[in-house]
């Protein structure tokens, strides 16, 4: 007979599988089953990781942002080694609409795994901005708000013929 921290650690990998697989409602479905609500605290790095996979999930589902964030935070105070964390708390931040400090944790997660595969893929997700036209001005300044305008047309413009031929 399985020890209860046995059958919860098989609830956390089948959640985190779930979630994996962007099956995001059955991964909440069951984190909630093991953990009750996001306020229980973690004690093992496994239960660490599925925070992690837990603030993701409820993001994604239930648009709990704070709560969220609050969970990858503390999976990463468990295990600041993991970039599985920082790709999900980036993930979250993206999800909330601040593509800044997604790219920012993102990038922090990657100075200590930088081969992590799914961390590379989360940042790359993120892209990469140009240069505004004119350096020493804003990006919000009214000129460089047009040249970009006129950058991004050109570039669709582009596409659509290519797809066209």
């Amino acid at each position: 007979m399985a020890t209860l921290a046995t059958r919860q650690a098989a609830l956390i990998d089948e959640a985190i599988a779930a979630a994996r697989e962007d099956d995001f409602l059955r991964a909440l479905t069951i984190f909630i089953d093991v953990y009750g609500n996001e306020d229980k605290s973690a004690r093992t790095p496994k239960e660490g990781k599925g925070l992690s996979f837990f603030g993701l999930s409820l993001a994604l589902v239930r648009k709990e942002m704070k709560s969220a964030i609050d969970l990858c935070r503390r999976a990463i105070e468990l295990e600041f080694y993991n970039g599985d964390h920082y790709a999900n708390l980036a993930r979250v931040y993206a999800a909330a609409g601040n593509r800044k400090k997604a790219i920012a944790t993102a990038d922090q997660g990657l100075k200590l795994a930088p081969e992590h595969e799914y961390l590379r893929s989360v940042r790359k997700s993120f892209g990469i901005r140009s240069q505004p036209y004119v350096p020493f001005l804003g990006r919000t300044n009214p000129i460089n708000v047009s040249l970009g305008q006129a950058r991004h047309a050109k570039k669709v413009a582009e596409k659509e013929r290519k797809q066209k031929s």
